[in-house]
C-alpha cells in the first residue's frame, strides 16, 4: 500500500528492492520547478523516513545546500518517506522560481563594463574561439575546452574581474594535486592557458593508465571518476578490495596498496605483497601486475556492479555508497562487509549490545555472531 501510494505521487521514481524485501532505493526523476530533475533516494527504512537520503545532479544539489534549514526541518516534522520527498519537492520548486525570477531581472539589469568586454573579446580571440565553450552574458566567466593527445575533452573555468587583465583571474581545472601559475598580466589569459595545456600533456601517461583501469577492472570507487581522482578501489573477490594510488609523475611505477576486508582474507594477501613488491614491472600491464603482487584475480568490467552487488552491498541499507563511504566493517566470522554507519544503527537498536569505551558490540546481521564497531565520533 505504502509503496503503490508512494509510485502514484512519483511515477518517475523507479523502485530498487529485493524479493520480499520493502525498496531500499528509488532511481529516475522528480518535478522540480517544472523541470525532471535525475535523484537517487535511499529508503533504507522504507517507508519510514529514518535514514533517507537524497542525492541529485549538481544544480539540484546547490539548491539542497542554499536551503538545508528548511529541508533538515520537513525531515524532521515527516513520519513517512512520501511525507518528506513531497516537502522537499516544494521547498526546492519554490527555490527554483524564486531564482528564476531574481535571474530575469538582474538579466534586464545587467550593465557591461566596456573595458573589460574589449579586452576579454581581444583575448578569446587571439586563444581561437574554437577553444571557448561558453561565455557568460556579463563576460565575468568563461569556460575554454580543448583535447589532448588521447582525445580527451579538458575543460578550463575562468572568472574575472574588472580589473582584468591587471588583477589575477581565478581558474578551475580537473588536474590530480589542482592547478598552479604564475601569472603575467601582460599576458592575461593566454598564459593560464599555455600553462593549462603544458600540464594536461605532462599528465597523459597517468589518464592513460587510469583510464586502462577503468575500462579492464570494476571500478568500486570513485563512483564517478573524474581527471584529477588519483585512486580507484577495485574488487578481488572473496569480500576482499583494494585501493590503488597511482603517482601522477610515474603512474607505471609501483603504486600504494591498501587492502579492504576480513583480516584472515586480507593478511595473507599483506604477507605475500611484502614479498613480490620488487617484482612490479612497468612493461606490464597494471591489473596485470596488479594480479602477480597480489595472486589474486582482479574482477573484471562487465555488466558493472549490479553483477556482483550481493557481494559488494551493505547487507543492511542494500547500497554500495552511503554517505560516501563503501562497507568497510567486514563480520570476522561470516566475512559480511557492513557500512560502519549502518552497522553502528543496527547495534545500537539491540537490547543486549554493550558499550565500552568508542567500541559498541553485538550480534551480526548476517551470522549473529559477536560484532564490533567504533562509535561514530
Amino acid at each position: 500500500m505504502a509503496l503503490s501510494e508512494f509510485c502514484s505521487h512519483f511515477p518517475l521514481l523507479c523502485p530498487r528492492c529485493r524479493p520480499s524485501k520493502p525498496p531500499h532505493e528509488f532511481c529516475g526523476f522528480v518535478d522540480i520547478g517544472g523541470v525532471d530533475r535525475e535523484v537517487r533516494v535511499e529508503t533504507p527504512h522504507f517507508p519510514r523516513v529514518e535514514g533517507m537520503r537524497i542525492s541529485s545532479d549538481t544544480c539540484l544539489q546547490e539548491l539542497v545546500v542554499s536551503h538545508m534549514d528548511q529541508l533538515l526541518e520537513a525531515q524532521k516534522t515527516s513520519s513517512t518517506a512520501l511525507e518528506y520527498l513531497q516537502k522537499f519537492q516544494k521547498v526546492c520548486s519554490e527555490a527554483v522560481r524564486c531564482d528564476n525570477r531574481g535571474r530575469e531581472e538582474g538579466e534586464l539589469q545587467v550593465e557591461l563594463n566596456e573595458s573589460l568586454v574589449r579586452c576579454l573579446l581581444a583575448h578569446l580571440e587571439g586563444l581561437g574561439w574554437s577553444r571557448v565553450q561558453q561565455v557568460s552574458p556579463n563576460f565575468t566567466s568563461f569556460t575554454l575546452q580543448t583535447r589532448d593527445a588521447g582525445e580527451r575533452v579538458h575543460l578550463l573555468r575562468v572568472r574575472v574581474a574588472d580589473g582584468y587583465p591587471h588583477e589575477e583571474p581565478t581558474v578551475e581545472a580537473d588536474l590530480p594535486g589542482g592547478f598552479e601559475f604564475n601569472y603575467e598580466p601582460s599576458e592575461g589569459v593566454a598564459g593560464v592557458v599555455r600553462v593549462w595545456e603544458a600540464r594536461l600533456a605532462s599528465l597523459q601517461e597517468f589518464w592513460d593508465v587510469m583510464d586502462q583501469i577503468d575500462k579492464v577492472a570494476l571500478v568500486l570507487d570513485p563512483p564517478t571518476p573524474c581527471r584529477h581522482h588519483t585512486f580507484r578501489r577495485l574488487l578481488l573477490g572473496n569480500q576482499v578490495n583494494v585501493q590503488v594510488t597511482l603517482s601522477p609523475q610515474q603512474p607505471r611505477h609501483l603504486p600504494q596498496c591498501l587492502l579492504f576486508g576480513p583480516s584472515k582474507r586480507t593478511r595473507p594477501i599483506t604477507t605475500r605483497l611484502t614479498h613480490t613488491y620488487e617484482e612490479w614491472d612497468a612493461e606490464r600491464s597494471f591489473v596485470e601486475n596488479l594480479e602477480h603482487l597480489l595472486g589474486e584475480s582482479v574482477v573484471r568490467e562487465c555488466g558493472g556492479v549490479e553483477g556482483v552487488e550481493q557481494e559488494v552491498e551493505c547487507p543492511i541499507c542494500y547500497s554500495l555508497h552511503f554517505q560516501g563511504s563503501l562497507p568497510d566493517q567486514p563480520c570476522e566470522h561470516c566475512c559480511t562487509p557492513f557500512h560502519a554507519a549502518c552497522l553502528y544503527d543496527w547495534l545500537s537498536s539491540l537490547p543486549a549490545a554493550r558499550q565500552s569505551m568508542n567500541i559498541i558490540t553485538g550480534e551480526c546481521p548476517y551470522c549473529s555472531k559477536n560484532i564490533t564497531c567504533k562509535i561514530p565520533v
